[in-house]
């Protein structure tokens, strides 16, 4: 039985699309990959992280790297030319502390652009690494110049084997102490990296395709509908090592969605989208704040923000500028109007009807503070 992580509609075993939205199961094949081995020691040539003085602060039952010093001591003790691998071992060293924290079968691991830290066994994590290997060049060639290229080291992900330490790890990144349930969370601040919770193969290699394309948007200053749509579309364009049969070849994904249909079993998430949505309702998404409240909100969010994808992108070239100009404080319309030529407003207006559906920056702005209100009030 496989259970799309998308919709979740359970599906045969031997299936390769979910029957519910024609979301392509990712196909982890056997490793082939002789890197993706145990690490049993961290070197630390370069830079040893244990001699620097408060290197680490202990807090929610972790050891939290202080990157603004690691950075200060890269660049004051180390050659230029051999930053990148110091920043390689500073990762593994950082992994392998963490490693020791929360013992049990926990194994860290690396591939050639990926360290790995998880408690799998060996072939299932081969397995996860080599498909991330396979993301990553899947997403950058499908965004082009667009994708975060100033990156020093090595890209990072922490599987976690129970709900609570996985929390537990990711508390320390919200300010409020509160955060929202998930499957997995791209963390933008420090040394950017992944973790995520882990009950299926398959699961795991959804959550990995769709964090590595946040991952990949993380110097952009977009707005989230826009964020969240990209790593939808991207998810699902590298299922399996290959796009889905509407998309094209990888590295024209935006170029090919001019005759994307949605599937007919989308009928009645459509009546829910139509019911739902209305001129107040849709400044909250474009504001990115109805991705975090509770009830059909959040899926509905997701949905539309993939809707809009396939309305926008039907030029690589202007969709990409798009991406790359978008701002939050507008959620992206100057930008439509400018690279798109297209108002976001009269965009979802063919998918939702008639209506005032264009993003207010007024209304975006009480959105941001109502939803910062509702925070201090629960401290």
């Amino acid at each position: 039985m496989k259970v799309c992580g998308y919709c979740g509609r359970e599906n045969e075993g031997a299936s390769n699309h979910c029957r519910e939205c024609g979301t392509e199961f990712p196909v982890l094949i056997p490793s082939q990959n002789p890197e993706a081995e145990e690490l049993l020691l961290v070197s630390s040539v370069l830079v040893n992280l244990d001699q620097i003085d408060c290197a680490f602060d202990f807090r929610e039952g972790f050891s939290r790297p202080d990157w603004k010093l690691i950075r200060q001591t890269i660049s004051a003790t180390v050659d230029s030319g051999k930053s990148q691998e110091a920043w390689d071992e500073i990762v593994m060293q950082w992994l392998g502390r963490l490693q020791g924290e929360l013992g049990g079968d926990y194994r860290l691991r690396r591939s050639r652009h990926f360290a790995f830290l998880s408690p799998l066994d060996k072939d299932t994590s081969r397995r996860l690494l080599d498909f991330a290997e396979g993301a990553i060049s899947t997403i950058r060639d499908s965004l082009g110049e667009v994708a975060w290229g100033n990156y020093n080291g090595l890209h990072v992900v922490i599987v976690f084997a129970e709900e609570d330490d996985y929390y537990q790890y990711i508390a320390d990144f919200y300010r409020d102490g509160n955060h929202p349930k998930s499957a997995g969370i791209h963390i933008n601040v420090g040394y950017p990296h992944i973790a995520l919770t882990f009950d299926t193969e398959l699961r795991g290699g959804e959550t990995v395709a769709h964090e590595l394309a946040h991952h990949c948007l993380h110097h952009l200053s977009i707005p989230l509908w826009l964020n969240e749509g990209v790593a939808v579309v991207l998810q699902k364009a590298v299922g399996g090592y290959s796009p889905p049969s509407y998309m094209g070849e990888a590295s024209s994904v935006w170029g090919t969605m001019s005759g994307w249909k949605p599937p007919v079993v989308w009928a009645e998430l459509s009546e829910k989208h139509h019911q739902f949505w209305n001129e107040e309702e849709i400044q909250h998404f474009w504001a990115g704040t109805s991705f975090h409240e509770p009830g059909d909100a959040v899926q509905l969010s997701y949905s539309l923000a993939e809707i809009m994808m396939h309305l926008l992108a039907k030029n690589r070239e202007g969709f990409l500028a798009f991406i790359q100009n978008a701002r939050r404080d507008d959620a992206g319309q100057t930008a439509a109007l400018d690279c798109l030529g297209i108002c976001l407003g009269e965009a979802a207006g063919t998918f939702l009807g008639e209506g005032n559906w264009r993003p207010q920056r007024k209304a975006i702005k009480a959105c941001w503070e109502a939803k910062r209100a509702d925070k201090q009030d629960q401290e």
